[in-house]
């Protein structure tokens, strides 16, 4: 069976598709391709989405049931739908459904042992879109460059990632402003990521783990206020926070076993070449701190989505809890 890559390439759409992951940029550029090549731009008679629990199976059978009115095909477009989590009747669903219509599943999460997901792996097509290798990353930085007449050394690039992230969505859009940045020059310099990365997400979250882990209370905080100043939003910034964590942790489990640099990498899920930074951040915390963080960090996303707290507030006294517990 072929990828979506292959199917893309070669125009040969399977009638069934799922597409889901961790790395969302990947899972929004595959959606946004299967539609192009399904659907046209503003055909809301041929192209149906459902989103949440609005995706019910009734409904998705009544729509697929009905024949493309002046055009090649319909399209399905279902949402964070739980269907591959839960038990449901959407594999007699898709079985009565006419060739002319397509479906696509874009969700978060999925449970590979379910019906569904089985179905799709022998009748469909399934894409499970994962956090890139940091050669990977680094070749498609390059690649996304070229496409404006610009290049990149590898250790630049290497300083974008460690300056960034390994988030596609992030480093796209630190790519676009260095792309306006440096104008008519061609070569992206380490200068250039210094220069348009003082507000980089993930160099921020650094710095605010250094803080709390320093029991500096004003810098956290006004660090905090920084990314809000540069848009970001609380509850992301909550996520990046203890996915930070998170890998904290993890050099903290996994640094004993013995596994070569590589390896230790690519089970924590960062760059080589970050592993040397995220060590000496590992070490300023005992294990039980990091696991104190991570717990109230669900305590306080629990208060915002009661509607206790605003996002704004959760965070920084979840900020300010993390420092008290140092």
């Amino acid at each position: 069976m072929l990828t979506i890559a292959e199917e893309l390439k070669k125009n040969t759409i399977s009638q069934f598709h799922l597409l889901y992951g961790e790395e969302r940029y990947m899972v929004r550029y595959y959606k946004r391709s299967l539609m192009e090549k399904l659907s046209s731009p503003g055909d809301e008679m041929n192209c149906t989405v459902f989103q949440g629990e609005a995706a019910k199976p009734e409904a998705i059978a009544d729509v697929g049931q009905i024949l493309p009115f002046m055009a090649p095909q319909r399209l399905i477009l279902v949402q964070d739908s739980g269907f591959f989590k839960n038990a449901n009747d959407m594999t007699e669903v898709l079985e009565a459904f006419p060739e002319s219509t397509y479906v696509v599943f874009v969700e978060r999460e999925v449970d590979k042992r379910s019906r569904l997901y089985k179905w799709m792996g022998k009748h469909g097509c399934v894409t499970e879109c994962q956090s890139q290798s940091d050669a990977m990353l680094k070749q498609w930085i390059a690649g996304y460059l070229k496409k404006s007449d610009k290049s990149i050394s590898t250790r630049t690039a290497e300083y974008l990632i460690e300056r960034a992230g390994t988030d596609m969505e992030l480093l796209s859009n630190e790519l676009d402003k260095l792309i306006g940045y440096t104008g008519e020059r061609r070569v992206v310099e380490t200068a250039d990521v210094e220069a348009i990365g003082s507000g980089m997400v993930v160099s921020r979250i650094f710095d605010m783990i250094d803080a709390v882990a320093q029991g500096e209370r004003d810098r956290a905080l006004r660090l905090y206020d920084d990314l809000l100043a540069n848009r970001e939003s609380p509850m992301s910034i909550l996520y990046l926070f203890s996915r930070h964590i998170n890998i904290l942790l993890q050099f903290k489990e996994l640094s004993g076993l013995g596994l070569n640099r590589n390896e230790l990498a690519k089970k924590i899920g960062v760059p080589p070449f970050t592993l040397q930074k995220y060590g000496k951040q590992a070490g300023m915390f005992k294990r039980r701190e990091l696991l104190a963080m991570l717990e109230e960090r669900l305590n306080y996303e629990e208060s915002f989505k009661q509607g206790r707290l605003s996002d704004q507030l959760a965070v920084e006294m979840f900020l300010i809890q993390a420092l008290t517990n140092r």
